[in-house]
């Protein structure tokens, strides 16, 4: 590879390899892939959860809570793709 390159470069390819299981290759797209899947597949599987536990009365409190989760996964699993 270049010395300079996308850092995003072969995501979709890893993500296949993920879904597959192959997580050796799917690194070897991309080193930051595994990180990226999971934030994706956790935020699909806590929707869902968020969907089923939430009542009216703590409807303030579990947006809260989701948000601020939400917001410090996504840094953990981003940052090293936006960071120069």
């Amino acid at each position: 590879m270049p010395l300079s390159y996308c850092k995003s470069r072969g995501l979709t390819r890893a993500f296949a390899q993920i879904i597959r299981f192959n997580f050796s290759e799917a690194i070897a797209y991309n080193p930051y892939s595994v990180k990226v899947f999971l934030f994706f597949l956790i935020q699909l599987v806590s929707r869902f959860f968020i969907n089923k536990i939430v009542r009216l009365s703590n409807l303030k409190r579990v947006l809260t809570c989701d948000i601020l989760l939400s917001i410090v996964f996504f840094v953990f699993s981003f940052y090293n793709l936006v960071v120069i």
